[in-house]
């Protein structure tokens, strides 16, 4: 039998990650039939690619099977299970709060609903209902209402699917009634618990921080704050994943190495086996005691690789136990490939034991963090749209203070806690005092480098491809690897060229409306999506990735219909990220009935509303009609069918348009015969949330659309982002974010 060769480990690992590719995982067990005609030819990457793609198609049929029936999306089921992760509290209005966490070992007790295994759960509570909300480790039963998971997908912007896929969730709930205990959590969950409900207690950001190093507990730090650790290049410090790990692995094979100066263990031989056995179930049981987050298991199934072959005597290179932790996590579930903290935790771990070039000393230390932020740069351009510098020189003090002082310091006093918790909690002072002292000296270089230090762009697959071959390459071909990276560079310059014809892309921002014109090189966007403040609202999400996409570095015009949330709660952030030429409707100058402007090829014209009217929002909601010499698009906000009526009698014939963008997200209360009658679309676009509560759009509004016409349908809820091409004629078909070749994970229930 002949031994597995790199290359053959790698064709292995591509052939699971092709079945990705595939628009229905099924065809890929046609990889089968190839399988004899391969082993016959004795290609063995060959012949390990197919067997990957083989692999990988059967975990996609088994996920195939395991999503949300149609059927069940929005019926209320009794599930029983595990809550996995640590909720997280979010205050919607003054007496109501949202828990949301993670729920595992699901199992829902009507058969014609089974499938989900694992479930985003959320529970609306007011404030004197706190009592009732899920406990983190416990075992609960309760009647819950399923909804498969957010679909969003759009230019410039990873699609939600993949997000999901990667951390293994197969649907959403709501949970309606209270829930019963069935048991509670084990000691190590009893013990998270206990300390982190002690140290929310505590004030000040070294406290918040310790959550997080220790515990895993990143719930204190908030959208403004991750973003300055972002831009300083330091959210690897603060998750725990591989340098977590990988630290406590180290720090025990220490101190468990110092006895084998003395003696050695019955049957050892000289190897160590005992001491990888103890490591492996230390670092297990520390892995149990953060929750088993995925990244906290793949960085340990990753230590596990390395220290099996100690274990059974074999000989190994640190790159080849690595590769076979990969392709091992990989053949377990492909569509781990789909999430950024993959990528970012294998590529930092392949740099470092396949070999980093540089010296040793401070000057090897200066080497190792500049290679570092080189080569993941283009990995965080792909996946964040951004990267950072500034890491070269925040790393080099935060990375030794983070990992041998606060962390080994730390881990010592949760063991302490129970037994010394005086000398414990002396450890975490020191702790919290050396985090904070370091506060000023990082607000001083946010405040003067961060403009210089922090890279915005978006990156291709080409160049993200670029990045991941020349990690890969650097160790043995370091010219190459070069080379590469240059490239994966140039394909992230944007090149000011001018653009020629008129562009209108309708945007998947869920429940809400966003839409951009662009018109050689000026842009105007209608409306901003949903958002709350302090949180991650639709224009982080989506405008401004697609900003970044197409070089839109300013907006000639902003329009927001009118203070609905759903279509201005972008709105802070796009003022704060974009220069805006003039700003119209709510929170700007009123719009004025009747009010013309153009540029180049396409015109637009206010039809109606102020867009600021507090009392009646939604009929005063600012109207646009936006027209070429072939094409008419006819966008009405949230008005209602009273207010159709009053618009069609005051511009009748100007209402004709090529495309209707339906009013409300398909409400049916809007979309009124007397407006369809006078606008007679060819194309009826509807921004809507899929499956969502209000039940948008509406059948009657399908119905109206279907009798006043022949328009054609189509909908960001099952199409994603949609682009129409104004300036090539009405008949031209708009194009269609998902398609029926879409990748199977991005196909809806």
């Amino acid at each position: 039998m002949m031994p597995l060769r790199d290359r053959d480990l790698t064709a292995l690992l591509l052939g699971a990650g092709s079945s990705l590719f595939l628009p229905t995982p099924y065809w890929g067990l046609g990889a089968a039939l190839l399988l004899p005609v391969a082993r016959y030819c004795r290609p063995i990457p060959l012949l390990a690619g197919l067997i990957g793609l083989l692999l990988g198609a059967i975990n996609g049929v088994l996920w195939h099977e395991a999503r949300l029936p149609e059927a069940c999306i929005r019926q209320e089921q009794t599930v029983i299970g595990r809550i996995a992760t640590l909720p997280r509290w979010q205050q919607l209005m003054a007496d109501q709060w949202q828990v949301s966490a993670e729920m595992d070992r699901v199992v829902i007790v009507e058969p014609h609903c089974q499938g989900p295994r694992r479930l985003l759960i959320r529970q609306y509570l007011t404030a004197t209902e706190r009592h009732k909300a899920m406990r983190y480790g416990t075992t609960v039963s309760g009647r819950v209402q399923l909804k498969p998971l957010p679909s969003q997908w759009n230019p410039g912007s990873f699609p939600d699917q993949a997000r999901f896929a990667s951390r293994a969730l197969d649907a959403s709930g709501s949970v309606k009634g209270e829930w019963r205990l069935l048991e509670e959590g084990s000691p190590l969950h009893q013990f998270r618990s206990r300390r982190l409900a002690a140290w929310s207690e505590r004030v000040g950001e070294g406290w918040v921080i310790l959550r997080a190093l220790l515990l895993g507990d990143t719930r204190g730090i908030d959208h403004d704050r991750w973003r300055d650790f972002r831009h300083l290049g330091v959210v690897h410090i603060l998750i725990i994943s591989g340098l977590h790990i990988g630290l406590l692995a180290a720090m025990c094979q220490l101190m468990l190495g110092l006895p084998r100066r003395f003696f050695t263990f019955p049957g050892e031989r000289g190897r160590g086996r005992a001491i990888s056995v103890a490591v492996l179930g230390i670092t297990g049981a520390y892995a149990l005691l953060v929750g088993a987050t995925l990244p906290v298991t793949r960085a340990y199934l990753m230590l596990a690789m390395t220290q099996v072959p100690s274990i059974l005597g074999w000989s190994t290179r640190g790159h080849r136990a690595l590769l076979l932790a990969l392709v091992a996590m990989v053949l377990w579930n492909p569509r781990v490939l789909l999430g950024a903290s993959f990528w970012l935790s294998a590529s930092a771990t392949w740099l470092l034991v396949s070999g980093l070039r540089g010296s040793r000393g401070i000057f090897g230390l200066v080497t190792l963090q500049m290679q570092m932020v080189l080569f993941m740069t283009p990995l965080t351009l792909f996946w964040f749209g951004e990267a950072s510098l500034l890491g070269v020189a925040t790393n080099l003090v935060l990375v030794p203070l983070v990992t041998m002082v606060m962390v080994p310091l730390g881990l010592i006093g949760l063991v302490l806690s129970e037994f010394i918790p005086a000398l414990a909690e002396g450890l975490w002072w020191i702790c919290r005092i050396i985090w904070e002292s370091l506060l000023p000296a990082l607000s001083f270089v946010l405040s003067y480098f961060r403009a210089i230090g922090v890279i915005q762009s978006g990156l291709s697959w080409m160049g993200f491809s670029m990045g991941v071959l020349a990690l890969g390459l650097w160790a043995r071909y370091p010219r190459c690897a070069v080379a590469l990276l240059l490239g994966a560079a140039l394909s992230a310059v944007q090149l000011n060229e001018a653009r020629e014809g008129v562009t209108l892309t309708l945007l998947d921002v869920g429940q809400g409306l966003a839409l951009i014109v662009r018109s050689g090189d000026r842009a105007l966007l209608y409306d901003t999506g949903d958002g709350r403040p302090d949180q991650l609202t639709q224009a982080d999400k989506v405008l401004l990735p697609y900003f970044r996409l197409h070089g839109i570095d300013a907006l000639d015009a902003l329009i927001v219909s009118h203070g609905d949330r759903d279509h201005s709660g972008g709105l802070d952030v796009i003022k704060q990220q974009i220069p805006i030429g003039r700003h119209l409707g709510f929170a700007g100058e009123p719009c004025r009935n009747g009010e013309r402007w153009g540029w180049n090829e396409v015109e637009f014209l206010i039809l109606n509303g102020t867009g600021q009217d507090e009392v009646s929002r939604n009929d005063q909601s600012c109207a646009l009609l936006i027209s070429t010499a072939e094409t008419r698009v006819l966008v009405l906000g949230d008005m209602s069918s009273l207010k159709e009526k009053e618009l069609v009698r005051f511009w009748r014939e100007a209402l004709a348009a090529t495309h209707l963008v339906v009013a409300h997200h398909g409400s049916r209360f809007s979309t009124s015969y007397a407006l369809l009658k006078w606008a007679r679309p060819d194309w009826a676009l509807i921004s809507a949330g899929f499956a969502n509560a209000f039940g948008h759009p509406h059948d009657e509004v399908l119905m109206r659309l279907a009798q006043a016409g022949e328009a054609v349908v189509l909908n960001t809820a099952t199409d994603g982002a949609i682009v129409l091409r104004l300036d090539r004629g009405s008949g031209v078909k708009p194009t269609r974010q998902r398609t029926r070749w879409s990748p199977y994970w991005l196909t809806l229930p």
